[in-house]
C-alpha cells in the first residue's frame, strides 16, 4: 500500500505537471455493463474518520486553490530534526543490505518485484545527460518540501560529495537572490511540482528550457517524479537517518 500511493504521487507530478489530458468520462474503469463498474467510484465521498477529520497536514496546500504548503523549517533547525529522525526504528520491514543505500533495503524486501524500480533509481543517479549538481537540487528542493526528514540528510551528504558546502546550499535552501537564472528556475519548477503540480504553467518549463536541452529537461521532471516516491517510501517506513549522522559543516 505505501509503494502504491508513493507511486500514484511520483505519476501525479508528471501527469499534472505536463498537462496531460485526462479521459473525458469514466467508462474506462467500467464494464461494458455499467451496472456493474469495476471500481466504486464515489467511494472518495465517504467521510473522513473522527481520529483524521481535524488533522492538519504539514505538506498539504493550505488551500486548494494555493500553490503554497505551510513555511517550512529554518534552515538553521534541519540538523535537530535530523538527529531525531537518526533514533527512529523502521516501522516497515528491511532486507538485509549491507553494500547499498539503506533505503534499498526497504525496497528489497519484495526482491523481485522492485528489482527493476531499483536499478532505475539508481541509474538515475548516475546516468542520464543532466549534471549531478542539478539533480541534486531538485532532490533537496524535493525533500524540504516533503519534510523527508532522511532524504534531506541523504542528499546533503551527497551535495558534500559533489563540493556543495554549508553555505552553498544554505543559498539553495533560500532560493537565494545571488543564485543563478539556471539553479532558480530548477529549484522554481521542482517546488512546485512537488506542491501544486498542477499549478506548473508553460512559462515554468520555458523558464527551465533556457539553460538545458528538452532531453534533460525530462530528466528534470523525472528525478522531481523520484523524489515523490522515495520521500514518501522512507518517510512511512520511518527509516532512520544513516549514522553516522551528517552534519552541515562550513
Amino acid at each position: 500500500m505505501v509503494q502504491a500511493i508513493a507511486g500514484y504521487n511520483s505519476t501525479n507530478r508528471w501527469t499534472a505537471a505536463l498537462n496531460i489530458p485526462a479521459e473525458d468520462n469514466g467508462d474506462f474503469f467500467r464494464k461494458a455493463d455499467a451496472a456493474q463498474p469495476k471500481v466504486e467510484l464515489d467511494s472518495f465521498l465517504t467521510p473522513t474518520s473522527p481520529g483524521y477529520s481535524r488533522q492538519v497536514s504539514s505538506v498539504a496546500p493550505l488551500k486548494p486553490e494555493m500553490a503554497q504548503r505551510p513555511p517550512l523549517e529554518p534552515f538553521v533547525e534541519l540538523e535537530k530534526y535530523w538527529q531525531k529522525a537518526s533514533s527512529r526504528q523502521p516501522i516497515l520491514p528491511m532486507a538485509e543490505c549491507k553494500t547499498a543505500q539503506p533505503w534499498v533495503g526497504l525496497l528489497k524486501v519484495f526482491p523481485i518485484a522492485n528489482q527493476g524500480r531499483i536499478n532505475s533509481l539508481l541509474a538515475a543517479e548516475s546516468k542520464g545527460k543532466l549534471d549531478a549538481r542539478t539533480k541534486l537540487l531538485v532532490a533537496w528542493t524535493c525533500a524540504r518540501e516533503d519534510r523527508a526528514w532522511y532524504m534531506q540528510n541523504h542528499i546533503a551528504r551527497r551535495m558534500t560529495e559533489e563540493g556543495v558546502t554549508k553555505a552553498a546550499l544554505r543559498e539553495i535552501d533560500s532560493s537565494d537572490p545571488n543564485l543563478s537564472e539556471k539553479d532558480k528556475a530548477v529549484i522554481a519548477l521542482a517546488r512546485k511540482m512537488t506542491v501544486a503540480p498542477w499549478f506548473v504553467t508553460d512559462a515554468d518549463v520555458a523558464s527551465v528550457r533556457k539553460h538545458f536541452t528538452d532531453y534533460q529537461v525530462a530528466e528534470i521532471v523525472l528525478h522531481a517524479c523520484n523524489a515523490a516516491y522515495l520521500d514518501r517510501v522512507t518517510e512511512v517506513s520511518q527509516l532512520p537517518v544513516e549514522k553516522p549522522l551528517f552534519e552541515l559543516k562550513p
